[in-house]
């Protein structure tokens, strides 16, 4: 495997800004990617991105029977 660039920062970053990473990393030309590599690429994308979406609904600082409660609320519509 080439090498195809060099590392521009090694810190940490958010979910939410490596899914737009990846993602303009597979569509860019200048990668040099092959198309199975791509698509991995990508899937990693998504998985990020879901991975935050999920982290931001679910993880709201609530536990799951407070939610559970809330729930049942608006259910009966009391």
């Amino acid at each position: 495997m080439r090498a195809v660039g060099e590392v521009v920062s090694s810190k940490p970053v958010t979910l939410g800004k490596a899914a737009p990473v990846f993602t303009l990393f597979a569509a860019s030309a200048a990668s040099g990617l092959p198309a199975e590599a791509g698509a991995l690429v990508l899937s990693a994308a998504e998985a990020a991105a879901e991975l935050h979406a999920f982290r931001r609904n679910a993880g709201a600082g609530e536990s799951s029977e407070k939610r559970r409660k809330k729930r049942k609320r608006s259910d009966t519509g009391v």
